[in-house]
């Protein structure tokens, strides 16, 4: 964790992916961040696949940890003074309800502005917060397609959707992105700002190549399969003899190099493939020479020797491969705790995906129980022990800690 964010509170009303992973990020970075969650079940991803312990999915330990929670019933009245002075006290609120929710529940972007006139508000959603189609539910399968992801990604006979949840996490990543602004703007200004991120536009952006080319020549460009975008037959993916080996030598410089470090310095001399034109035009036949090739070594074999030659390359590789690569422990960018709930001895975490003048930013924390924080943070806020008490009969606060 670092103190880039030092001194911020940031008011999380997220649940499932886009919203939580965002307000991670932003915790990575140092910000106080109180995640707002619903009696009983709290944020959906907590039971979103395996338990480790109640309310502890492997989702919900992931992007949640340098939290605290409180659990609060939004619809109760009394609700409406608990949340009042959270607001009163935030630098920013982030949710990820559908349009018009928030509102109804007392917390949409005016009725939080009239509390804390600076307040940094960001609303994620699918469709944006306005719009024909607004009020249309989104989830990351839905929005691959809807954004056209899914239709870029594949094989020439069939399209298939990317295999993770990239339009949640990559709105994630631009909403936190978009409030590291606006807080520079409310520091500088004293004012607030009103960010309204969109599912379908944060994924369009991420795929920003394909439509690119699709906005200067007004066609959609073919799925490249497993190949990279640049279809020479230079550039692939090819099985060895104990795995895949990944190469992008996309233009002649670097085809010359590869031919010539595997033995076959007389290939771009071929007529077939003495041009990127000719390369491109007879890929399919470029490649089968490249497969039997490959296939007599392993991949670390191949990927050492392209690697020596100045050659893109590397080695397919799974998440129990990817976590051992040196270059992670190098940059102490995997982060560790104990003491995280249904988790014998440590559990590991992802960072933000950068260094702060070179120091990793890694949790601290345990990611929160239900409601483990409420009487604590309440306490903050100045309600005495009795009303806090009031407000656990009454149902309008749930606490585990």
């Amino acid at each position: 964790m670092s103190n880039l964010l030092d001194g911020v509170r940031v008011l999380d009303f997220t649940h499932v992916h886009a919203g939580p992973l965002c307000t991670y990020q932003l915790a990575l970075m140092g910000a106080e961040v109180i995640k707002v969650e619903p009696l009983k079940t709290g944020d959906q991803m907590r039971t979103m696949g395996a338990q480790f312990a109640p309310g502890m999915s492997a989702g919900f330990l992931g992007q949640n940890a340098n939290k605290r929670s409180i659990a609060l019933d939004l619809k109760r009245t009394e609700a409406s003074r608990i949340a009042s002075k959270l607001i009163a006290q935030t630098d920013v609120l982030v949710i990820n309800m559908r349009p018009g929710t928030a509102d109804r529940l007392g917390i949409g972007y005016e009725d939080c502005k009239r509390t804390k006139p600076d307040l940094i508000y960001c609303a994620i959603s699918g469709y944006g917060q306005s719009g024909p189609e607004s009020d249309r539910p989104a989830m990351d399968h839905l929005m691959q397609g809807e954004s056209g992801m899914f239709n870029a990604t594949g094989t020439t006979e069939q399209p298939v959707r990317v295999g993770f949840a990239i339009a949640d996490s990559s709105t994630a990543v631009i909403a936190s992105s978009a409030i590291s602004a606006a807080l520079v703007k409310q520091a500088r200004t004293g004012q607030g700002s009103y960010i309204d991120v969109s599912m379908l536009e944060s994924s369009m952006t991420v795929m920003g190549l394909n439509y690119y080319g699709f906005f200067a020549t007004g066609r959609t460009a073919p799925r490249p399969g497993p190949n990279p975008l640049a279809q020479l037959g230079s550039a692939g993916t090819w099985q060895t003899a104990d795995g895949m080996l990944l190469v992008n030598a996309n233009n002649r410089r670097l085809f010359i190099r590869m031919a010539n470090a595997v033995g076959q310095p007389q290939l771009p001399n071929d007529p077939r493939f003495a041009t990127d034109a000719a390369n491109a035009k007879n890929g399919t036949a470029l490649r089968s020479i490249f497969a039997e090739i490959f296939l007599t070594d392993t991949a670390l074999h191949w990927d050492e020797i392209l690697r020596h030659a100045g050659v893109p390359s590397g080695i397919l590789k799974i998440p129990s491969e990817v976590i051992k690569h040196p270059q992670l422990a190098h940059r102490q960018t995997l982060g560790e705790l104990t003491g995280v709930p249904g988790i014998e001895g440590s559990l590991k975490f992802l960072g933000p995906g950068f260094l702060i003048d070179g120091n990793s930013l890694v949790p601290d924390q345990a990611p929160p129980l239900l409601g483990q924080h409420t009487i604590e943070v309440l306490g903050e806020l100045g309600f005495g022990s009795a009303e806090i008490d009031t407000f656990l009969e009454k149902g309008v606060v749930e606490s585990s800690g």
